[in-house]
C-alpha cells in the first residue's frame, strides 16, 4: 500500500520508476473539479481508478484558508476542525477503498491533492484496522514533512506559476507561519480526527463495521492481505 499526491505531473523516469511497483489500483479521494484540474497520468493503462462524486468532501484548502483570520493559531485551529469532520467527509471514499482491499485489489496506491490530509487520514484509518501502534500510525503521517515541500510544489504547478517562488500565488498572501499550519503535518491534526472517530464510533473498529459497513470477516481478509 503506497499514498501519493495527485499523479498528474511524473516524467517519462518517473513512469519507469513507478511501473516496478505494480500497482493495480489507485484510489483518488479528491473532488470531481480537482480530478479535472489535475487528471491521473499513470504509468500503466490496466490500473483500475476508484473515485467518488458525492461531493461532501470540503472546498479546496487554500481557498479555505484565505477566508479564515490569518494567524497560525487560527489556522491551526481551522486545520483541527477540518481533520474532525473527516470522518463523516470522507466516509463514502473510504468505504469504496475498504471495498477493493476486501477484493485484493493490491497492490493500491491511495492520493488525493497533497497525500497529506485526505490520505493522511485515509491511511490511518487502514493502520489501525490492522493493528498499527498509534504512535507508528503518527510517525507514517509525520513523514510527510521530510518527504515532500508541499509549498514549493503547489507554487510550481499553480497554473502560469514558474519553476521559482511566485509572489502572485495566494498562498503568499498567507505569513510564512500561517503557511506552515497550513501545509504541514501536525499529529494534532491526525489525533483530532482519530478522536473524533473514538468519540463517536467508540474505537476505529466500531468506525469500520457502523460508519463503513466493515464487518469482521471482511476485516481478517484485508488483515491477511495486507500484513506480514
Amino acid at each position: 500500500m503506497f499514498r501519493s499526491g495527485v499523479l498528474a505531473y511524473f516524467s517519462e523516469l518517473d513512469h519507469q520508476r513507478l511501473s516496478a511497483y505494480g500497482i493495480r489500483t489507485i484510489v483518488d479521494l479528491r473532488r470531481a473539479d480537482e480530478r479535472r484540474r489535475e487528471p491521473t497520468r499513470w504509468c500503466s493503462p490496466e490500473v483500475i481508478t476508484l473515485s467518488a462524486d458525492d461531493e461532501t468532501t470540503p472546498a479546496s484548502l487554500l481557498r479555505f484558508a484565505l477566508r479564515t483570520a490569518q494567524t497560525p493559531a487560527n489556522m491551526r485551529q481551522a486545520m483541527i476542525d477540518v481533520y474532525r469532520a473527516m470522518p463523516d467527509s470522507l466516509a463514502g471514499r473510504l468505504r469504496a477503498l475498504f471495498e477493493s482491499l476486501d477484493r485484493g485489489e493490491t497492490p493500491i496506491l491511495v492520493h488525493c491533492a497533497a497525500g497529506k490530509d485526505r490520505t493522511g487520514f485515509a491511511i490511518a484509518v487502514i493502520l489501525e484496522a490492522v493493528g498499527v501502534s498509534r504512535a507508528t500510525v503518527l510517525e507514517d503521517y509525520l513523514y510527510t514533512n521530510h518527504a515532500v515541500d508541499l509549498e514549493r510544489f503547489v507554487i510550481e504547478h499553480h497554473p502560469g506559476g514558474t519553476r521559482h517562488a511566485d509572489t502572485r500565488h495566494p498562498l503568499k498572501q498567507l505569513a510564512p507561519d500561517v503557511r506552515n499550519a497550513l501545509l504541514g503535518a501536525d499529529a494534532a491534526y491526525l489525533n483530532a480526527a482519530l478522536t473524533a472517530v473514538e468519540r463517536t464510533y467508540g474505537s476505529v473498529e466500531g468506525y469500520l463495521e457502523r460508519r463503513l459497513g466493515v464487518n469482521q470477516h471482511t476485516l481478517a481478509r484485508i488483515r491477511d492481505a495486507l500484513l506480514e
